[in-house]
């Protein structure tokens, strides 16, 4: 019974995988859509750590355990300089 319960688990993520893909490579628009809405939302991270000071920088990239965030206001920072 678990291996038919199984079965059908790979087999609907397969056809929805397969169907996604589908999509995907198939509309345009879709992909442009989805880009646009990436593309805002790296722009919107982008102004957000603009804004942030040193130390909301450095606990929030210690809360998440991402040192990108520090790194893109050094980088930032030392642009704001003239680097």
């Amino acid at each position: 019974m678990r291996r038919m319960i199984a079965a059908g688990v790979f087999v609907a993520t397969a056809v929805a995988t397969s169907y996604i893909t589908y999509r995907l490579v198939s509309d345009k628009q879709l992909r442009e859509t989805l880009l646009s809405k990436a593309k805002t939302m790296a722009s919107t991270t982008r102004s957000t750590v603009d804004a942030m000071s040193e130390e909301v920088a450095l606990r929030t990239a210690q809360m998440t355990r991402n040192p990108k965030i520090n790194q893109e206001w050094v980088a930032h920072q030392w642009e704001s300089v003239g680097y």
